[in-house]
């Protein structure tokens, strides 16, 4: 899935979001063709989504189901369970990532203590960042946050050293 842009979202007093359109019928077709691909997967299965707290920033990630089986298996793949460092890295990981579903109506409910872990209240943006969603609390994403969001003039510099190299 490409999932591309910025969508502002109001959450409503139960913590529930509509996930934007786009994003939506990505899901909902990938899902068709996971169905039809594999008839061994359960109708209530296909809006199942994941979420967590991103690793570095203050937002949360929301991965399709597939996306976070490709994740953690990238992971394991590189941990040895019989390191007790890395044991602990692996359930860190996992423990705080939470499958929600996709109501009918195409809304998200969000755990309440993963909303206050990362500050967001009832205004939130949605960015699409290819094969994963981030929901970010609109005033950090607007608040002019150098270090996470870049201007304009910083982007065209930083894309043209990048790609100059």
């Amino acid at each position: 899935m490409d999932f591309i842009g910025q969508y502002p979202v109001k959450l409503d007093v139960k913590n529930r979001a509509f996930l934007p359109a786009g994003f939506r019928r990505q899901m909902i077709e990938a899902s068709r063709q996971v169905l039809a691909q594999d008839n061994a997967v359960k109708n209530q299965d296909q809006f199942s989504l994941v979420i967590r707290k991103d690793y570095f920033e203050d937002c949360l990630v929301i991965y399709t189901m597939q996306a976070w089986s490709e994740e953690v298996a990238k992971v394991r793949s590189r941990l040895n369970r019989f390191d007790g460092n890395q044991q602990m890295l692996f359930r860190k990981m996992i423990s705080e990532a939470q499958i929600v579903q996709l109501d009918p109506s195409g809304r998200i409910l969000f755990p309440k203590a993963l909303l206050d872990r990362v500050g967001i209240d009832r205004d939130a943006i949605f960015v699409g960042m290819q094969q994963t969603i981030e929901v970010w609390s609109q005033e950090k994403a607007m608040g002019g946050q150098t270090d996470t969001f870049m201007s304009d003039d910083a982007f065209t510099k930083g894309i043209q050293k990048c790609m100059a190299e």
